[in-house]
């Protein structure tokens, strides 16, 4: 698998990520206004419990699934890579169902553990069977990922989020008279409507694939139905540990945050609303760049572990370079403009009197760390180091829990936990990418990795605080100056790199020289 072929999967996951993020901005731009911060806060409040479910569906199986079937397909043994993916299938089946089970019965019994308000229980219900179809869609992701298609991902990806936008909006407006609370649950119950309709297009997908790759290749040795379930399971776990110990990192801002800010003095209301900005605004906002991380991830696992098991030092080095100096070129950028225009983006998505952007501020920092230590944890997975990143995770989750506990109760309150989740990321990165030298004596080009991109930000940074100003001061329209802003920013980063030698449109192998 060439840089080229693995970026360009890459590319296709991250330009559906991020439409499908831009249409989860603009869902949350109407339920924001419609339900206000403290609506927000009740939305947001059971997703932390129900991304740490999801990850045993959602990313564990199908990264396993996709390796096990992209080794049938080297053998060219397509009647093996099926049973696999049917193994798969009804153990993923099984799964979601348990999860979703458990969600629905458990929401009362979540609340008065949590001490969350009590209209927090229509959000959890209005979640509780995403993840049963959010299981049947990985499956059918994780056996199109093991053979390098990526489209009908992304074309799930995205018709998922339609769904979720379309209805969950749709239904919050409906219910609004039943108060803030039962709309909250309704707009939780689009993302279950939009997994639905995403599992719908994975099912086309494949029955279409199937029907027209039935003859083609011969099934080597058999392997039993036990066998496969053993070895998917014992691939799939180390990741889904590491993806639960990810979404921990949320769970423990629901779980801490909350009473911790009731503990110095906010209100029950308050410190929902307070809560409301940091989920509903500044993490949905940071999102958006990390896609592009979460793409690359995805396809790095297979690139990396082909170099490996092949033993081509060469090979392995070059993309393990190209991803780590990718995810740079994304994501420094992303993490400098958040921060720069915070405010004036919020306030372009949700109105100059809404509040979020002191968050935003601080919060996109964490781009650049967050983004690195995903790449780096899908190099190390790569290579057979599945549990090193968990072990990282473990201790970057602790680092967070610790920093966050002891800054919340400060006159920091809500931003104290943002620098406990950037303190924790940043030890993750930092362990990663010790271990990844370890192992492979991997060296930093610090000239094409870090310093093009680092001056092509701050020129960037300039032309953005520059064009915003004089914009502003001639129309005096902040939304307008904003959007002036962005672009010329974007070009200027792009304009900037190019004459740096960082991106190389003509290079065939990679853009990135």
């Amino acid at each position: 698998m060439s840089n080229n072929k693995f970026l360009k999967g890459a590319f296709i996951l991250a330009f559906a990520g991020l439409f499908a993020k831009f249409l989860g901005i603009f869902f949350k731009i109407p339920l924001q206004r419609l339900i206000h911060d403290e609506g927000m806060g009740l939305f947001g409040l059971p997703y932390p419990i129900y991304t740490v479910l999801l990850a045993i569906s959602l990313i564990g199986f199908p990264a396993a699934i996709s390796k096990v079937i992209s080794e049938k397909l080297a053998e060219n043994d397509y009647v093996g890579a099926r049973k696999v993916f049917r193994v798969s299938f009804f153990m993923l089946f099984s799964i979601g169902m348990f999860t979703s089970i458990f969600l629905y019965f458990s929401a009362h019994y979540i609340i008065q553990l949590l001490e969350w308000p009590v209209e927090a229980y229509f959000s959890i219900v209005g979640l509780a069977f995403a993840p049963f179809f959010v299981s049947i869609m990985s499956a059918f992701r994780g056996y199109f990922q093991g053979m390098q298609i990526m489209t009908p991902t992304a074309v799930s990806q995205i018709v998922e989020q339609i769904g979720r936008v379309v209805i969950g909006v749709g239904l919050a407006y409906l219910f609004i008279d039943k108060g803030i609370g039962f709309a909250a649950g309704a707009a939780s119950f689009g993302a279950t409507a939009g997994a639905f309709f995403g599992m719908i297009i994975m099912l086309i997908s494949y029955l279409k694939f199937n029907s027209l790759s039935k003859s083609i290749g011969f099934s080597g040795k058999e392997e039993k139905t036990w066998q496969i379930i053993k070895r998917i399971t014992w691939l799939a776990l180390p990741i889904t540990i590491g993806a639960i110990l990810s979404s921990v990192m949320g769970l423990i801002d629901s779980i801490i945050v909350h009473s911790r800010l009731i503990q110095s003095g906010y209100t029950v209301e308050g410190a929902t609303i307070l809560y409301g900005r940091l989920t509903g605004k500044a993490v949905t906002l940071m999102n958006v760049p990390l896609t592009f991380s979460m793409a690359m991830a995805a396809s790095l696992v297979p690139a990396i572990s082909e170099s490996y098991s092949k033993n081509n030092k060469k090979e392995l080095l070059e993309k393990i370079s190209t991803g780590i100096k990718t995810t740079i070129i994304v994501a420094l950028p992303a993490a400098v403009g958040l921060s720069l225009l915070s405010k004036e983006i919020v306030h372009l998505l949700w109105g100059e009197a809404e509040a979020g952007g002191e968050i935003l501020r601080i919060l996109s920092i964490n781009v650049v760390f967050i983004s690195l230590a995903q790449t780096l944890t899908s190099i190390l997975q790569g290579m057979n180091r599945v549990f090193i990143p968990v072990r990282n995770l473990i201790i970057g989750v602790i680092i967070k829990m610790i920093i966050s506990n002891m800054l919340l109760v400060t006159y920091l309150n809500i931003i104290g936990t943002v620098i406990g989740t950037i303190c924790g990321y940043v030890v993750i990165m930092l362990l990663n990418l010790y271990e990844l030298r370890k192992i492979i004596k991997f060296k930093i080009e610090m000239k094409g990795m870090l310093f093009k991109p680092i001056i092509a930000s701050l020129v960037m940074a300039i032309g953005v605080k520059v064009t915003f100003r004089y914009a502003f001061l001639l129309i005096n329209i902040e939304s307008i100056s904003t959007l002036l802003a962005i672009v010329v920013g974007m070009l200027l980063y792009f304009v900037v790199m190019f004459l740096l030698g960082g991106i190389d449109l003509f290079k065939k192998e990679s853009i990135f020289s």
